[in-house]
């Protein structure tokens, strides 16, 4: 997508990248800790209530993020705005969905999160050297995988309506295991996507609000990278 008429054009360093995407961070984990400071006391005392409460924030908040996410792929000029909020939103859905897991299964939340952490440094390492080079049929691999679980998901929705949901969405078991284990897998090779298009960044005249676009690119996969973690490792302890 062309850059708007108009947008301040300028060179990327690769500081500046950095310093931006930690902020993000920052404030995806502003939020996660405002939940837990304000949910987890209870919910580590065994209430369900406080769990399932914290829950639905995070769904709303899930929601709102995905909205977000829309508004700027179709207008990344707002991304300088909506990636801040994103990353806001970002960190109340992931604690909001590990406190009602929490509450199932406790030490969940603190798993997938060094999961999490361990599987992101293992694609920054696996990129870094090049093990793993991001090809043109990589990428094509890598997004038709994506809409394909995000299709899958969608039908899912539609027929769960209509009262015929899908096991595979659903069940626990091998089924459940491996499709979740699907599910990481390609959110983590999404990050390879990101770290590529960080890379393309640096030294290179860019508008203004491309390392705010690809920095919410790296959150909307993280987020989703813990939360097919969580739900994975829900499913192992069923």
């Amino acid at each position: 997508m062309p850059a708007p008429r108009g947008a301040p054009v300028k060179l990327m360093l690769r500081g500046q990248i950095v310093s931006i995407v930690l902020m993000l961070f920052a404030f995806s984990l502003v939020s996660v800790l405002g939940m837990v400071a304000v949910f987890y006391p209870h919910v580590s005392q065994g209430s369900i209530a406080a769990a399932e409460t914290a829950r639905n924030i995070g769904f709303g908040a899930g929601v709102f993020g995905l909205s977000l996410v829309f508004l700027t792929v179709f207008h990344r000029q707002y991304a300088p705005f909506t990636a801040p909020v994103y990353a806001l939103a970002g960190g109340v859905f992931m604690s909001g969905l590990a406190l009602g897991f929490e509450a199932r299964f406790p030490g969940i939340a603190v798993q997938s999160i060094f999961l999490t952490l361990a599987i992101f440094c293992s694609m920054l390492f696996l990129y870094a050297t090049r093990i793993i080079k991001v090809t043109r049929q990589l990428m094509t691999f890598i997004f038709t995988a994506t809409a394909a679980i995000a299709l899958t998901y969608l039908a899912g929705f539609l027929l769960l309506l209509l009262g015929m949901p899908i096991p595979l969405l659903h069940a626990a078991g091998t089924g459940g295991i491996l499709w979740f284990g699907f599910i990481v897998t390609i959110a983590a090779m999404n990050l390879l996507v990101d770290f590529q298009r960080i890379e393309k960044l640096e030294s290179r005249q860019h508008p203004a609000y491309m390392p705010w676009f690809v920095g919410l690119g790296l959150m909307v996969s993280l987020v989703w990278l813990y939360i097919s973690v969580l739900r994975l490792l829900a499913r192992v302890r069923r």
